[in-house]
């Protein structure tokens, strides 16, 4: 357990920056929308909610980590091996806070701040809220993590030929796949399985395959990575 809790002090020293400048950005924000509010007298539109604006950390640990924390740890002579499986630990535990802290959000949000504010939140808009708090949980999880192991994969891969195919595949799919009428039915259905199944056991197992996948093909670029 020791080890386990010096990759996470590690990596959170690594990104401690990133996290709090998101949670900065936040409070201005709103603090701006308070001032705009009063200053107009006017009950303002629909927003995104504030829980779901701390998911913009994930995004930030995904990418930052395989820069910078991994030269580090390789440098002070920790194994390929051991940088990974730590990473993959460091992924588990902030994609479950961060989910934990959404559902947690979303009840007060229900029952209290929708008195006082119009919001949005991504777990009614993806209808995760059908599938009750530990449902929402799980799947926020399952989503997050798929996430974090695509971003962190194309990152590793970066130092690669292989890395440099993938990030040009996946740019060219997207407008290719949103612009021909053919593939945009399947790319909708891709999205579909993947965000709004719904079947829990389904969804969930859908991102954990995809995470699957991105972790496998990380490890192959980390594996063979020399900087």
């Amino acid at each position: 357990m020791g080890g386990w809790a010096v990759h996470l002090k590690a990596t959170y020293l690594q990104v401690k920056f990133y996290i709090w400048g998101v949670i900065l950005l936040i409070l201005l924000g709103r603090l701006a929308d308070l001032i705009v509010s009063l200053s107009i007298s006017s009950g303002g539109g629909t927003r995104l909610s504030d829980g779901n604006m701390l998911i913009l950390i994930l995004p930030f640990i995904a990418i930052v980590l395989p820069l910078s924390y991994y030269k580090r740890i390789v440098h002070l002579g920790a194994s390929r091996e051991h940088y990974f499986k730590g990473l993959q630990l460091v992924f588990i535990v902030w994609a479950a806070a961060i989910a934990l802290l959404n559902c947690l959000w979303y009840g007060l949000e229900v029952n209290v701040l929708r008195n006082y504010m119009n919001t949005i939140d991504l777990i009614e808009a993806f209808h995760w809220d059908s599938f009750g708090l530990a449902g929402s949980f799980v799947y926020q999880t399952a989503f997050y993590l798929m996430v974090m192991a695509l971003l962190c994969m194309l990152v590793s891969g970066s130092y690669h030929p292989g890395g440099w195919l993938l990030w040009a595949l996946l740019l060219a799919a997207i407008p290719v796949g949103t612009a021909i009428a053919s593939l945009r039915v399947h790319v909708v259905s891709f999205f579909q399985a993947l965000l709004f199944n719904d079947s829990l056991a389904l969804g969930v197992g859908f991102n954990l395959l995809l995470y699957s996948v991105f972790t496998a093909g990380g490890w192959l670029f980390t594996r063979g990575r020399r900087h």
